[in-house]
């Protein structure tokens, strides 16, 4: 090769290195700066992320906790008195677990926010869209098994089934309730045998802990669903003990309300739901000849086309209590005034969405709120409140209108964990003890009509001998009234408990 030419390649080949330097050199560069840049954006995603659960952490801490949920009408856990021995067993923290995380602000509302998402969830089959594991009706009108536990129901008597049905009746398999037809005691309405149908062409239902809701005519509907009684020979039992003991001091009764599944419950569903019909024919069939049996299901069946029960709630509207009333009231032989502006005061509370919201979070529910129709007497009235024990004399209205939306229900003396009297104007030497679970709450205003004072007692929460109680303050009339969900589960537990004076059945924390 030239010498020349061999001069003249070396600069050829320092410029190739040096551009391939600066590419590096550029590439490096490049590389630092989307370094750079990522991580600057790791850094922000981390400060927004950390800010938001900072954020979140300090409003656990420092925004007040609800104490009660008015949409599942409970209160919620309570954090928990410390001692050594809860502490060291580990009873305290379990304690703050759970009070910290059933106590989160603003619960309710993220409820309602997680119940329009959970609307778009589910399983479809064959039109019903299924949330869980619903129990099927095996055998409709046979007693099922009696839960290892009772029921025991919150302070509003949310209900739901009981289990599945079983094909034995235990002692009574010779009975078969389905054929029982009530005893004719008294004026009473007699239903047609075999109780409702239920409603046709609803063919789309949402399943959902023990629920059912749907669109009828118009509205959002929901149902408790029945799954049959265990403790119906406990409840006849319980109020024929009570005769027994009052013969020739007080006359008994005995009345038992479905709720709105018999007669709401879409008929392409009955599978799901068993007949309270049944067991209520069944108790009545059980009960001596010293109670007078009060059966008002004809009378709400053939008022059920009226606005007898809630769509969004497990009770019956005020107008259902008074047509069961005023079966009570033509067995009693008590006066009982027809249902206008001259006898009544009307009144109305919108937004009420109840219990069945509560247990579905169903959206639709939520959305098509009830309206509670409600009737305050034109005769002149008190009432006094009482604690369990019967102390601590408060007089106070029996309706309390502050109350409103999920609440709404409690107009009816506000809560059920006390006893209460009320006395009118009626002076025909008639006193009423009324033993009831939240059913009876919506009857007591008409029979303020029928008797000289009432007495107003929760099966639930009653501690005393109510046969002492009931010699003591001279009452004539007892009546048990409460829904087929209570007289034929764990509730009617409660009637012989008071009858001994061994309550309450439940322990609502007063002393």
């Amino acid at each position: 090769m030239a010498k020349g030419q061999h001069l003249a390649e070396k600069p050829k080949r320092r410029r190739k290195v040096r551009d391939m330097e600066e590419n590096k050199t550029l590439t490096e560069e490049r590389g630092k700066s989307s370094g750079n840049k990522a991580n600057r954006w790791l850094l922000a995603n981390t400060v927004v992320l950390g800010s938001v659960f900072a954020g979140i952490a300090v409003s656990m801490l420092v925004f007040s906790r609800p104490t009660v949920s008015m949409t599942e009408k409970r209160e919620l856990a309570k954090f928990p008195d410390f001692s050594f021995e809860d502490f060291f067993s580990g009873k305290f923290t379990s304690g703050i677990t759970q009070w910290y995380d059933d106590t989160v602000p603003w619960r309710d509302g993220f409820k309602d926010i997680s119940a329009n998402i959970s609307k778009c969830m589910g399983v479809s089959l064959g039109g019903v869209t299924i949330h869980g594991t619903p129990n099927k009706v095996v055998n409709p009108g046979v007693k099922t098994e009696a839960p290892e536990k009772p029921v025991t129901e919150d302070n509003t008597q949310n209900p739901s089934q009981t289990g599945s049905q079983t094909d034995s009746q235990g002692d009574n398999s010779n009975q078969n309730p389905a054929t029982q037809e009530p005893p004719v005691t008294g004026a009473q309405t007699q239903a047609p045998a075999g109780g409702d149908g239920g409603l046709d062409g609803v063919l789309d239902a949402v399943i959902n802990n023990g629920q059912i809701t749907f669109d009828y005519n118009g509205h959002a509907w929901g149902v408790s669903l029945y799954g049959g009684g265990y403790n119906q020979d406990k409840y006849a039992d319980s109020v024929n003990a009570f005769a027994e003991d009052l013969d020739g001091i007080a006359k008994v009764y005995s009345m038992i309300a479905p709720t709105n599944g018999d007669f709401y419950c879409p008929s392409a569903y009955s599978e799901y739901n068993a007949s309270q019909y049944d067991d209520i024919v069944y108790i009545e069939s059980k009960l001596s000849d010293k109670v007078t049996s009060v059966h008002c299901y004809g009378a709400l069946q053939q008022h059920k086309d009226e606005d007898i029960y809630f769509r969004t709630d497990h009770h019956w509207q005020p107008l259902g209590a008074y047509y069961a009333a005023e079966q009570f009231a033509k067995a009693a032989g008590v006066p009982f005034l027809e249902l206008n502006e001259d006898n009544f005061e009307y009144h109305e509370i919108d937004d009420f969405v109840g219990s069945v919201y509560g247990y579905t979070k169903d959206a639709a529910l939520s959305n098509d709120p009830d309206v509670l129709k409600y009737y305050i007497p034109n005769n002149d009235f008190s009432t006094y409140y009482y604690n369990t024990h019967y102390e601590d004399e408060i007089k106070y209205p029996f309706f309390q209108k502050d109350q409103h939306g999920s609440g709404a229900y409690s107009v009816f003396m506000g809560a059920d964990t006390k006893i209460v009297r009320v006395d009118t104007d009626v002076n025909n030497g008639r006193k009423l003890l009324v033993f009831k679970d939240s059913y009876g709450n919506a009857e007591i205003p008409f029979y303020m009509n029928s008797f000289e004072q009432i007495y107003v007692c929760d099966v639930r929460f009653f501690p005393l001998n109510a046969i002492d109680f009931i010699k003591e303050h001279g009452v004539t009339d007892v009546l048990f009234t409460m829904n087929t969900f209570s007289a034929a589960g764990g509730n009617a537990d409660g009637i012989e408990i008071s009858r001994l004076g061994q309550g309450p059945l439940l322990d609502w924390g007063q002393d």
